[in-house]
């Protein structure tokens, strides 16, 4: 049987998160944007899965102004090892992170990524819409996790994303 746990991420972690985010990504971006995050402190929560002895799945967590204040959370970069792409290891991640982040008393979590997958947690494109942003369009979305969300604004993001 392969089980599957999560726990956060380890400062000694970080290379090997980067490694999977280069391989699940095909690139080094994604790694070069943990790496950041975690650098410059504006890492908000960062969970890795494992089965076995190995990590096979991160998620990362960060923080994003809207109108200069700290209102809001980005959801990513979100990473699978790719043979075990749909597991239920993402949808996971995304689950106990989204958990977290509610329990903390955040508000909305934004996210660019698949349509296709992530408006089955609650993201939406609609409700992005309203937020000027660097993104938009259909994979630019956004998840109300606990009353009181903003509903408009400009945000900004960390440098780790350029």
């Amino acid at each position: 049987m392969n089980k599957t746990w999560i726990r956060r991420l380890k400062p000694e972690d970080v290379d090997t998160v980067a490694a999977l985010n280069t391989l699940a990504f095909g690139g080094a971006e994604e790694a070069a944007i943990v790496r950041r995050l975690h650098a410059d402190h504006d890492s908000l929560l960062s969970l890795v899965a494992h089965r076995h002895d190995e990590m096979v799945g991160h998620i990362e967590f960060f923080r994003i102004l809207i109108g200069g204040k700290p209102s809001a959370v980005g959801l990513g970069p979100m990473s699978v090892l790719p043979e075990l792409h749909g597991r239920g290891i993402g949808s996971s991640l995304v689950r106990m992170g989204l958990l977290v982040m509610a329990g903390r008393g955040e508000s909305i979590v934004f996210v660019l990524g698949h349509p296709e997958f992530y408006p089955k947690f609650g993201f939406s494109a609609e409700l992005a819409k309203p937020f000027k942003a660097p993104w938009s369009g259909p994979a630019f979305m956004a998840n109300a996790i606990n009353p009181g969300a903003p509903v408009e604004g400009e945000l900004t993001y960390p440098a780790a994303f350029g």
